[in-house]
């Protein structure tokens, strides 16, 4: 198992100017009120089992995951549009000091949920879709499949603490191979079953983000600094919850129980594709390099632009049902 005592690389810091700082401050208000929106964060049961919509298959997991994330994505996007007109805008610029000029940039940013929301909800499910198969392959029975998903958040908070970069570069280079275009899904040959962070990666997790981050740094830009879903304060107390505090927490915890009641209580764990563990990679400095340079020209391409149009109709199609 990798010894992840390399999470001790120490975290870069770089200056914030006022729209960077007023940004956040923003963001974390919202979050903090779509938190109080979102009833099923202090209730999964309230999570139905019509938000499987994608496949019958129970034993695709990695399609039941993204289903179930695209269902919160949209409860997301429906809070964050309800609680805008609650945020203190004007306060905040002023107390940050924004210019005109950069104002409208803030907005943008703040007033665009789904693009905000989508890299780590659909991170979230690419991690729970994982679990049951690398929980199979090591013999853990399924009983504890949503103990392992719940703990999972620690390995989540590790790739999301530098931003959406640096997340998706580690998203990338774990992807498996025959991942389709509109569902990606870990390569459960690379993670590891772990008892404090649920699931890891065979190369330590702290090494693969320590280079993404460089990667990031070289070709594309610095990296962001943590989520603020992990700063917000969740609504009501969760004692089950391992990180109940924050809505980083409430969110992943919530997921995590409806997984297991609407997901992983179905799977016939037998015909799971069961693939053997992978070794450390020794390259893997290299290939974040890659894939930090592919992102870079796809960014000059327009090319991610097309990924959040595809998931902005996605949230449209949920969105209808409840109109």
């Amino acid at each position: 198992m990798p010894d992840d005592k390399t999470d001790s690389v120490p975290e870069p810091h770089w200056p914030e100017g006022p729209e960077v700082t007023a940004r956040r401050a923003l963001l974390r208000q919202q979050t903090q009120l779509l938190g109080e929106e979102l009833d099923w964060l202090t209730d999964h049961t309230r999570i139905p089992a019509e938000a499987l919509q994608r496949s019958a298959d129970f034993n695709d997991v990695g399609g039941q995951c993204f289903s179930l994330a695209t269902w919160m994505l949209a409860e997301v996007v429906r809070a964050a549009d309800k609680v805008q007109s609650k945020l203190a805008w004007d306060e905040t610029f002023e107390a940050h000091h924004v210019t005109a000029e950069l104002q409208t940039r803030v907005l943008q940013a703040v007033l665009e949920p789904t693009s905000r929301h989508a890299p780590g909800l659909y991170a979230m499910a690419e991690i729970v879709a994982a679990v049951p198969i690398v929980a199979t392959r090591e013999a853990v029975p399924p009983c504890r499949f949503i103990t392992i998903a719940t703990n999972a958040q620690r390995f989540g908070a590790k790739i999301a603490r530098d931003g959406t970069d640096v997340q998706l570069l580690v998203r990338n280079y774990l992807r498996s191979p025959a991942s389709s275009a509109g569902i990606r899904q870990l390569d459960a040959t690379r993670l590891n079953v772990d008892d404090e962070t649920g699931i890891t990666s065979v190369t330590p997790v702290a090494h693969l983000v320590a280079a993404a981050r460089q990667a990031v740094m070289q070709h594309i830009r610095c990296p962001k600094g943590v989520c603020v879903a992990m700063l917000a304060r969740a609504p009501g107390h969760r004692p089950d919850s391992i990180d109940a505090e924050t809505v980083y927490g409430a969110i992943w915890s919530a997921y995590a129980a409806a997984a297991d009641r609407l997901i992983f209580a179905h799977i016939d764990t037998t015909a799971l594709p069961v693939e053997p563990l992978a070794g450390r990679d020794p390259d893997f400095a290299r290939a974040m390099d890659a894939l930090a340079r592919k992102r870079a020209s796809e960014w000059r391409e327009g090319y991610p632009g097309k990924i959040w149009q595809a998931a902005r109709e996605e949230i449209r199609t949920v969105l209808a049902r409840y109109k």
